[in-house]
């Protein structure tokens, strides 16, 4: 099942507007015999991308949500208006966050879920992520929760300040996949047990063996991340695109960023040092150092041309950087990064800016630099950001 689809169903859910088939089906992936860990992970990523994230949803949240789903009562077919139990308050929490509507579902008792709300929805990203285990379990990833988290098949997962890492003990008895899921607003490093380092920007996720003991070393991912991949050349790395089964890229070893989101147009794989190969079905291309190769949907061939190393790979080292770059990548990227939501009014086309800003400066700083250019207006009203030409009346 796609990430639409889950996002789809858990609209449903939340509006009260699920049906029992449907239900079900939601249900089955979160408890059914052929459930498996990446489901979650996608049905985590779902929710830190709805409505409910932007109240600060967190992990454990999450975790309670989908516990939530198992309990709920399919519908029945009498069109009763139903609401729904979404979020609500855990005692932990109420001397610090400030308690969301609730909703109910039916008329049945249902388990209450805690959301807390964030004090300034405009502040910038922080390095935040969840860890899906082989079995299921998630785990919340922050400065928090540090040093020894659990033992996945022959590799223990510890915690630190340097993100989180995998170290191999012993020879591997069977393959165990994790999964790391990064929200709207967070971003998070994790080293492999192969000693590949991994950065994964906002909305991404990593899906990995805890151990490479076959003949290559297969990951995938969604969303965006870079790259700094050990070398072997006994045991080739492969990155996978998540819903594009066809694209993949083929390293040894070597530095390289690809952003492969959803609601970009391209996956764009850029190399820093070394040497990928570009695979899309039977087409195969090789990129040197300092170049890029995009592949628009639809298309079989990729796009080679020089890359713009600093603009790429600015994400990681803090930064926003744009060359002539037009609003509406701008905006997807800040979108992003402070979990905002951004609708357009009026002709945008021909807005194109340039500039360097730190994603440490909170969106409202950040969108008023970017109106000093006097190409573009921001109305902002709490998470929410309508973008409109400029006008020197306003």
């Amino acid at each position: 099942m796609s990430i639409t689809e889950v996002q789809l169903l858990l609209e449903k859910y939340k509006n009260g507007r699920i049906s029992q088939e449907e239900l079900l089906r939601l249900k089955a992936m979160v408890a059914g015999n052929d459930y498996e860990p990446e489901i979650k992970a996608d049905i985590l990523s779902a929710l830190y991308s709805s409505e409910a994230s932007q109240s600060g949803l967190t992990a454990e949240d999450s975790e309670a949500i989908l516990q939530n789903i198992l309990q709920t009562t399919p519908p029945r077919a009498t069109g009763h208006t139903r609401r729904m139990i979404w979020y609500a308050a855990a005692a932990t929490l109420l001397g610090a966050t400030v308690l969301t509507s609730v909703f109910y579902l039916n008329r049945e008792q249902q388990p209450v879920i805690v959301a807390a709300q964030k004090a300034n929805p405009l502040a910038p990203g922080t390095n935040t992520a969840v860890l899906v285990l082989a079995d299921g379990k998630t785990i919340s990833l922050d400065s928090t929760n540090t040093g020894a988290l659990a033992k996945q098949g022959n590799s223990s997962i510890v915690n630190s300040a340097q993100g989180l890492a995998y170290k191999a003990e012993g020879a591997a008895t069977e393959v165990v996949y994790n999964t790391v899921v990064t929200p709207r607003g967070g971003q998070y490093q994790l080293t492999l047990a192969d000693g590949s380092k991994v950065w994964l920007n906002a909305a991404s996720s990593i899906r990995f063996p805890t151990t490479f003991s076959g003949k290559e070393r297969l990951v995938e991912i969604s969303g965006e991340g870079y790259f700094q991949v050990a070398a072997n050349a006994k045991q080739p790395f492969r990155v996978k695109v998540k819903g594009n089964p066809d694209m993949e890229v083929n390293v040894l070893g070597t530095s390289f960023n690809i952003m492969a989101y959803t609601d970009e147009k391209t996956i764009t794989t850029t190399l820093e040092a070394g040497a990928v190969q570009l695979v899309n079905g039977n087409n195969r291309s090789l990129l040197q150092p300092g170049y890029g190769g995009s592949l628009n949907a639809g298309d079989a061939a990729f796009t080679i041309e020089k890359a713009d190393l600093e603009q790429t790979l600015a994400w990681k080292e803090g930064k926003f950087r744009f060359r002539n770059t037009s609003i509406q990548t701008i905006m997807r990227q800040i979108a992003r990064w402070y979990n905002i939501e951004v609708t357009y009014e009026g002709d945008l086309s021909d807005v194109r800016l340039t500039g360097i800003i730190s994603r440490r400066e909170n969106a409202a700083s950040l969108l008023k630099i970017l109106s000093t250019t006097k190409r573009v207006h921001f109305d902002i009203n709490d998470n929410r950001v309508v973008v409109t030409p400029y006008d020197p009346e306003q």
